[in-house]
């Protein structure tokens, strides 16, 4: 009798776990949780970087979100919704572009990703890797860009979207060259304007974009300032329109101004220290200075006891010696002497500079990683160094990814 009660027991028992189970595991998820992009992580700089080896190569990537079922996945590029789904699979042209990935559940909750999408150019593809400071171009004027194979353009157009399908202009180039390309530019409102190339059969060809200014903009020279130095050069577009320089409280009205360069005597004060420098032109409007990370209206400016060696901005490339220092200007510096290399970290794939000969045979500094560098970044110029400027060797910066603003050195005391 006690064995046919536990088995009645046991029977129970089983069934009623039976009853419990169900075709489909319990789903926790709801509409209403917080939603959370689990794929791409977040990065320490904030920003996810995206690639493509050339526009015919897609951008195929994706994500991963919770709660999954109640969310739906937008891709923004340069603020356009350009793809709905946790996975995108478009072509885009040769540039650098802003990545906004959102996440929105049915109850309108939301999270966000940044990040950088790199579409690096064909090789026989016309483009120009003109920096984004160098990129600010005044209205209705003659531009000129570097690049390669620019004698393939037929036409420059100014679109206001990704694909030129809404052109604003389209301008035959008055001379062109494999690595120089001039044309003229109209009048048109400020503003920025994507920068298209089409060949002679009509294929259109990225170039990242300009920004169109009928005032005044300061593109470089104004990071740093040796104290009465008497030819402090300050370089941008539109400059003739400048009518006052301000440094803190002091107001400098005494200088002379082209359309690209400012030359001024710089203020005398006290070595090392840091001040606020802004401009007017002469309605009393404040005058923009262009910086990696966009444009504002005052910057910090450094009054110190460094020494000029090279002025930029230019961005570092593989493929050419765009900063060349002649060992003449070298004969100041000794072993022991420290040089300021100054920079901008724009958006770019990675980070990496070289300090050479113009026959990369011999190194002044051999190749490292940018990538978490502070500016300005110091090298110490060592017996190797002086022996190559003794040579009459040229000291050349090669990389990529960098914008080199100044070169600056300083003797050891």
């Amino acid at each position: 009798m006690k064995t046919k009660f536990l088995y009645i027991a046991a029977l129970a028992l089983i069934v009623g776990l039976s009853g419990c189970r169900k075709d489909e595991p319990y789903d926790t998820q709801s509409p209403d949780d917080t939603p959370r992009i689990l794929i791409p992580y977040e990065t320490a700089s904030g920003l996810i970087s995206f690639s493509c080896d050339n526009p015919d190569t897609p951008l195929y990537d994706s994500v991963i979100v919770t709660p999954s079922r109640y969310t739906t996945v937008n891709w923004y590029v340069d603020g356009l919704l350009v793809w709905t789904g946790v996975k995108i699979n478009m072509r885009f042209p040769q540039g650098t572009y802003d990545v906004l990935i959102e996440a929105v559940t049915d109850a309108g909750k939301s999270t966000k990703r940044n990040g950088i999408l790199t579409v690096k150019a064909g090789e026989a593809d016309p483009y120009s890797a003109a920096p984004s400071v160098g990129r600010h171009v005044p209205a209705a004027h003659a531009i000129e860009l570097e690049g390669k194979n620019l004698n393939k353009v037929a036409k420059v157009i100014l679109a206001t979207d990704l694909y030129a399908e809404h052109e604003v202009c389209a301008i035959e180039p008055s001379s062109k060259s494999g690595t120089k390309l001039v044309f003229a530019l109209p009048d048109i409102a400020d503003g920025t304007y994507y920068l298209r190339f089409l060949d002679t059969e009509s294929n259109v060809f990225g170039s990242d974009n300009i920004e169109v200014h009928h005032g005044a903009v300061v593109t470089g020279g104004y990071d740093a300032f040796i104290p009465g130095d008497k030819n402090w050069e300050i370089d941008g577009i539109n400059l003739d329109k400048v009518s006052a320089i301000i440094i803190d409280d002091v107001v400098i009205t005494e200088f002379t101004a082209t359309e690209t360069k400012i030359k001024l005597t710089a203020p005398d004060m006290p070595k090392n220290s840091k001040h606020i420098l802004s401009m007017q032109d002469a309605s009393g409007a404040k005058v923009l200075f262009a910086t990696g990370y966009g444009t504002v209206t005052e910057v910090e400016t450094l009054c110190s006891d460094q020494t000029p060696l090279w002025n930029g901005p230019v961005a570092l490339d593989w493929n050419s010696d765009l900063i060349q220092i002649p060992a003449t200007n070298l004969k100041s510096l000794h072993a022991g002497d420290s040089l300021f290399v100054y920079f901008d970290h724009p958006a770019a794939e990675y980070y990496e500079m070289r300090v050479t000969v113009p026959d990369w045979s011999v190194d002044y500094f051999p190749q490292r990683s940018m990538g978490e560098a502070l500016s300005p970044y110091v090298l110490i110029f060592d017996e190797n160094c002086e022996t190559l400027a003794k040579t009459n060797k040229t000291m050349c910066f090669v990389g990529f990814g960098l914008i080199i603003n100044k070169v600056t050195y300083k003797n050891v005391e």
